[in-house]
């Protein structure tokens, strides 16, 4: 094996080799000339031309006062030829459109925006309407490389530069509408303006006939989502009559977007005080079961904690009691820093108070109330496959019982197992909160700092680590085998490989806490017992191996 130079280095766990920022750095402008356009010729034409494309949008937007120059009015009418030619063969070759819709682009970027208009709108339509065939199984991105959100949006800037005010909204609508396959428009006048690199040339005459075209269009009645001119009108309204404007859609509409925008508004606003009283007033608008209104209800919690006010536990525990979820529990169990004993008292009430929950939430409520007897069975009974489900408690369960019994010494396969015990709750089981980082903004704007506490913290407040029994021991020891056997033998049958690591290091880690305090690891019978079981998948032998070769008494 040959050994590596004093220059290289092994790559890490992100995968990493070479410094490559460092490298850069030690470059001057002509050696990233040189080496820019060395690399371009490495390339294959479809990802050489998309570098091309990202480096002129780059350089028209670099403040050094360069544009490409614009097409010719000879290419303007090859286009339009093309694609009569194209319809009639109701065909075309993908690199003949790349080149045209580059041409439409190029337009955009020169400044020529009634080239950009006339060659964009000539390609894009016929396209998006499957009046071309371009020879893709499904999307028509799998066989082009210009990109095509960024195409549309210079369409529809070049639609709205080159109409006269009295017929632009028409016109955008128009346009918007044109190739609504291709690109996914959520703000217009944003996107147009990201095209652009710059505010849009008389917006405040355009806004007033924006809203009342985009007024004329009624969404579909009992239509679940909101329409793309319900977007686009949100988006209108917020620019021309800020909060308000927003507050009033969300009170006409009541639908979760548009509550979502107003509450959203009013916390950039800044005034914290003025964004309670939006998300109090958005969550009495929203139905119990509305989507998003967890994160409504969230917010309040956050602002009244921010604020310093005395019914923010209050509404952290409606919020639970509103949306459940462990994030919810935790912050509200936490809030006020209590005492074990309260906890513990809150968890039993709103365990007794919430019927319906599913074992992932109903075994977090046992374990902080430290009614371990009642968690393990939760455990045992789980099924081997659909961790990954947040109804599935094996994940929060699992983890606990294994930190409770036998802690997490570093370097062991508790402490690998365990860890995400330590982060914050959102960040282990549940994705995604708007509302907190929205509102965390602010908050620190204000200087004032908002707790993202883990499942740990909230054992550790609620003292049940002092509190096992040794049925308590027992009855979680027991419940972590019949979990890592059902696991087991879930993977193995269905033969789940991706998940065979994880089946193993269950059964290692059982192995670990049963050989607690010996100087070697044993095996216990059981463990044989699943060896023998499985020795007709030898993917997974490998990997319990290989698991319980790094536990460790």
């Amino acid at each position: 094996m040959r050994s590596r130079g004093p220059w290289q280095r092994s790559a890490g766990p992100a995968g990493g080799g070479f410094d490559v920022r460092s490298a850069l750095g030690a470059l001057d402008a002509d050696a990233l000339r040189g080496l820019f356009l060395e690399a371009l010729a490495m390339l294959e034409a479809g990802p050489r031309a998309r570098l091309e494309d990202a480096l002129v949008r780059h350089a028209t937007r670099a403040g050094a006062g360069w544009r490409p120059d614009a097409p010719s009015a000879q290419s303007v009418e090859q286009a339009r030829a093309f694609v009569a030619a194209a319809r009639r063969a109701h065909q075309a070759e993908p690199a003949e459109v790349d080149h045209y819709l580059r041409e439409g682009v190029r337009a955009s970027l020169a400044g020529d925006h009634e080239a950009a208009r006339a060659i964009l709108g000539a390609v894009l339509p016929p396209i998006a309407k499957g009046d071309i065939d371009l020879g893709q199984d499904e999307l028509v991105d799998e066989v082009l490389s210009a990109d095509l959100n960024d195409c549309v949006a210079r369409y529809v800037a070049a639609v709205y530069l080159t109409t006269p005010g009295a017929e632009r909204a028409d016109a955008v609508f128009d346009a918007l509408h044109a190739a609504p396959k291709l690109a996914y428009t959520r703000d217009p006048i944003a996107t147009i303006e990201r095209a652009l690199g710059a505010t849009l040339p008389e917006l405040g005459e355009f806004l007033p006939a924006w809203v009342s075209r985009l007024e004329r269009e009624r969404p579909e009645p009992g239509a679940f989502w909101e329409s793309d001119a319900e977007r686009w009108l949100r988006e209108a309204v917020g620019r021309r009559d800020g909060v308000a404007g927003l507050e009033r859609i969300a009170k006409a509409t009541k639908r979760p977007e548009a509550v979502r925008a107003w509450c959203d508004a009013a916390t950039a606003a800044g005034d914290l005080a003025r964004a309670l009283g939006a998300y109090e007033g958005a969550a009495a608008l929203l139905e119990p079961s509305a989507h998003g209104r967890g994160d409504v209800l969230d917010g309040a919690a956050f602002l009244a904690l921010a604020l310093g006010r005395d019914d923010a536990a209050a509404k952290f525990e409606a919020a639970w009691l509103g949306a459940p979820s462990l994030r919810r529990l935790v912050r509200w169990l936490l809030v006020d820093t209590p005492s074990g004993e309260a906890i513990r008292g809150r968890a039993e009430a709103v365990r007794t108070a919430s019927p319906g929950l599913s074992p992932h939430l109903l075994g977090a409520l046992h374990l902080l109330r430290g009614d371990i007897g009642a968690a393990a069975p939760l455990l045992a009974k789980a099924p081997g496959l659909g961790w990954s489900r947040g109804e599935h408690p094996g994940h929060l369960l699992f983890s606990t019982f294994v930190w409770l019994l036998g802690g997490a010494p570093e370097g062991s396969l508790r402490a690998e197992l365990t860890a995400r015990l330590t982060r914050p709750v959102a960040d282990i089981f549940e994705a995604g909160e708007r509302a907190y980082e929205a509102i965390a903004t602010g908050a620190r704007q204000n200087a004032v700092e908002l707790a993202r506490p883990s499942f740990l913290d909230a054992l550790l407040r609620a003292e049940v680590g002092q509190r096992l029994t040794p049925d308590d021991r027992r009855a979680a020891q027991a419940a972590l085998q019949a979990a890592a056997i059902a696991r087991v033998e879930g993977v193995v049958e269905k033969t789940r490989r991706n998940h065979y690591g994880h089946a193993a290091l269950l059964v290692a880690c059982c192995v670990e806490l049963e050989s607690k305090g010996q100087k070697t690891i044993t095996l216990a019978p059981w463990v044989e017992g699943l060896r023998q079981r499985t020795r007709r998948y030898p993917s997974f032998q490998a990997a319990l191996q290989d698991a319980l070769e790094r536990a460790r008494p």
